[in-house]
Formats: C-alpha cells, sequence, structure tokens
C-alpha cells in the first residue's frame, strides 16, 4: 500500500508549497531497491509513505522526498521499517534542467555520493581523525538522476536557523569536519592522481556562465541599496556598478587551482542549509553532517572557507573570531593530512593565510549575492525563475531580497572592509 502526502509531518502545509514527487518513486521500485540493499529477494513492503521534503524558497536546485518503508524479511513475520531521502533533479522544468546540465550538477553529486564520499570516509576510519562526515549512501540511480540515502531527521538531525546563523561552538565543528573532507580529499587525489581534478565545474567555473543574469542582477540590486542607503552612499554605488560585468570573471579566478598552492575538493554550496545538525541530548552528543555536494569542484579552500563564512555565521561570531577560526581550520587541516602521511604541499598557516587573502573576492560575492538569497524571507516568488529571469516578477523578487534587515546589516559593515582591501576596484 503506498500513501503519499502532500504536506510536511504536520500536515500545516498547503499541497501548492511542495514539490511533487517523481512519478517513478512507486512501490515497486522502493522493492526492488531495499531487496538489494538488504540482499533479501523474497523482502516484500507492507506499507510505502512517501512524503515530499522540500517546499518552494528551501531548495533552488533540487527536489527531496521523504519515504517510510514498513516491510518483512524473507521467511520472518515481524515488520521492520526503514526511512530514507530520495533527492531528485527538476526533471520537468526544461528551463532548470538545461542550466543545471551545464553546470553538470547532477552527475557531480551522484559521483560524489557512489564514489568519492564513501573513498574518504573509508580513509579516515581507523584513524585518529575518524568521524562521520556525510550521510550514509544506499543508492545512486543514474537512470533517474537520483540520489537515495539514510533519513538523518530520524537520528534527530535537522537544519539549522539559516536566519540566525552558527554560534561558535556549531562553526568549529563545520571548520572542523570540513578540513577532514579537504585533507582526505587531497589524499585521495594523490593516490588516485586525477580522481578529483577532473570536477570542475562549481557555481563559477570556466565552462558555462549560464548563472550570470543573477548574481549580475543582485550586485545592481546590492549597488542600489547602497546608493539610497545614508552609511554608504554613492561611492559604493558607483563601485558595485562597476563590479557587476566583472563579477564572474573575478569569483571563477577564485576557482582556479595554483600549482604552488594547496588544493582540494571543495565542498562548493557550503551554507546552513546544506548542514545537518543535531543537538546534545540526554541520548545524543551535539553533531553535524555535510550534505548536497551538486558543486564540489577541485579548487582552492578558499572556495568553501568565504563561502560560509559570509552566509551562514552569527554576526558576532563572523565580526570578531575570523583570524582565529582560520587558525582553527588549518591546525585539523594540518593533523588529518599528516595522519594520512600526505606527502604533497601542506602549507603553513602563514602560507595558508595569504592564500584565502588572494582568493578574497569571494567573500564579496558570497556577501552581497549569496547572502541574499540565503537570507530571504519572501516565498511568494521564492524559485529559480525568480532568481534567473529577467521579467517584472523576478526583478521585484531579487529587489525585494534587499529589504531583509539582517542582509543590510551585514553589507554596511562589510563592504567599507572590502574597499579598503581594494576587493572593489576593477582591475586594469
Amino acid at each position: 500500500m503506498v500513501e503519499i502526502h502532500n504536506g510536511n509531518s504536520n500536515g500545516n502545509q498547503v499541497e501548492g508549497n511542495f514539490h511533487p514527487a517523481p512519478q517513478w518513486l512507486t512501490e515497486s521500485y522502493v522493492e526492488a531497491l531495499l531487496r538489494r540493499h538488504k540482499h533479501d529477494e523474497q523482502l516484500s513492503i507492507e506499507k510505502l509513505t512517501i512524503k515530499p521534503a522540500t517546499a518552494k524558497g528551501d531548495n533552488y536546485a533540487s527536489i527531496m522526498t521523504r519515504i517510510q518503508v514498513d516491510y518483512i524479511r524473507g521467511g520472518s513475520k515481524e515488520y521492520e521499517t526503514e526511512f530514507f531521502i530520495v533527492k531528485t533533479t527538476f526533471e520537468n522544468d526544461p528551463f532548470i534542467s538545461n542550466i543545471f546540465a551545464g553546470y553538470q550538477a547532477s552527475r557531480t553529486e551522484m559521483v560524489m555520493y557512489d564514489k568519492i564520499l564513501p573513498q574518504l570516509t573509508a580513509l579516515l576510519e581507523g584513524t585518529g581523525q575518524s568521524e562521520k562526515l556525510f550521510a550514509k549512501t544506499i543508492h545512486v540511480d543514474y537512470e533517474h538522476s537520483a540520489i537515495i540515502f539514510e533519513d538523518l531527521a530520524i537520528f534527530n538531525y535537522v537544519l539549522g536557523d539559516r536566519l540566525t546563523g552558527f554560534d561558535l561552538e556549531h562553526t568549529k565543528m563545520v571548520l572542523r569536519k570540513l578540513a577532514k573532507m579537504h585533507a582526505s580529499a587531497s589524499v585521495l587525489n594523490e593516490r588516485q592522481p586525477g580522481l578529483l581534478t577532473t570536477l570542475d565545474h562549481g557555481i563559477f567555473n570556466r565552462h558555462t556562465r549560464a548563472f550570470k543574469p543573477m548574481f549580475e542582477s543582485l550586485m545592481g540590486v546590492a549597488a542600489d541599496f547602497a546608493g539610497k542607503c545614508p552609511e554608504l552612499g554613492t561611492i559604493y554605488e558607483d563601485k558595485l556598478r562597476g563590479l557587476q560585468k566583472h563579477v564572474m570573471d573575478y569569483t571563477e579566478s577564485v576557482y582556479d587551482p595554483q600549482e604552488d598552492e594547496f588544493n582540494t575538493l571543495t565542498h562548493g554550496d557550503l551554507w546552513t542549509n546544506n548542514i545537518m545538525l543535531r543537538n546534545k541530548t540526554e541520548h545524543n552528543e551535539l553533531d553535524l553532517l555535510l550534505i548536497d555536494f551538486q558543486f564540489s569542484a577541485w579548487a582552492s579552500p578558499a572556495v568553501d572557507l568565504f563561502y560560509f563564512f559570509c552566509t551562514s555565521l552569527q554576526p558576532e561570531v563572523r565580526n570578531n573570531h575570523l583570524s582565529s577560526l582560520i587558525q582553527y581550520y588549518h591546525k585539523a587541516l594540518v593533523d588529518t593530512l599528516r595522519e594520512l602521511k600526505f606527502g604533497g604541499y601542506i602549507p603553513t598557516l602563514r602560507q595558508l593565510v595569504l592564500q584565502l587573502e588572494k582568493g578574497k573576492f569571494m567573500a564579496v560575492t558570497a556577501s552581497l549575492t549569496c547572502q541574499a538569497i540565503m537570507l530571504n524571507e519572501e516565498t511568494n516568488d521564492a524559485d529559480f525563475k525568480g532568481l534567473m529571469v529577467d521579467d517584472e516578477r523576478g526583478r521585484n523578487f531579487r529587489k525585494g531580497m534587499y529589504k531583509n534587515k539582517r542582509l543590510q546589516d551585514n553589507v554596511i559593515r562589510c563592504l567599507p572592509e572590502f574597499d579598503r582591501s581594494g576587493l572593489l576596484d576593477v582591475l586594469d
């Protein structure tokens, strides 16, 4: 028996707010999958419950579906239950599908969950750096461009509050796990040369600029805000308008691996909604896991660090602790590289700081454009077309993002800092 619900578990969302489950996700499909996973050809499903898990505005790149499977193993009379998340692309929307195909987003994430993340986990197992970094992969379906993995909600993992951001304790835990991912990825690529360097289709890359309308438009909205803001003014407005046509090129340069620097496989989209948290309780320890690897790319760690710092930290943490947080990340990175006997270049703290300074334009882009999307509270037009299309609806949606007080406060604080560093100047 299949039950399909068009709301969340509390039943307080109307059907239109949720993306429907894929049509191919049937009882026979799940039964065949579970038989393979449990190595039991006699296993039979008694009940399959399908619930949409992604509301509009939660995720612009994919659809998440939650399934509960009640089943009986062959030769048994006892019911058992499993919970999975099925992640799929916007397969029924040609506009979205064509753009994300250019970024190889679905292929990248399938390869990550199928081939790469399990190997990174295996590298860390049995070492002093061993800890869980990612959700367990159950199955990768290349035919349907789908990934099935364990439902972390069953283990009390939840998304953090994207509007509040991470406190210092959670931020340090993210950086520790990120450092272990970065270190193990560099070791894996050393042992299997070229395995990870082919992943080069991050959000900014040298193959496609399909996201250009979104980033240039949001830079223009930032300029509009600066010009009308008493604390900023026309000097910042003019500089941001000058940067509009350069934002893609300048940010792409941060992604370009440099032979004399430390390169690694970056997460590529590291922000609050791509991190699952489990708070400390009587039965659980504080923990978090990294999810969503559609834009993973071989690049400088500056990509992940500035993207995360500028979109996902509480203001007090971002304003007062960045230097110590970089030092914390560096120690975790070096400790893991040495534990895994990495034979390549291991940067000193000073060398890493200088490398990050070279990639700091990522902070400009993340602060003025990505952060606007992530702090958005207006969900009526919160879909991918609202971000990309140059029509009245899209323009109004993007302009509305800069009405957010949190965003305004962050931009007022960071723009003068960027200007003093020369990051708002157009290069000759």
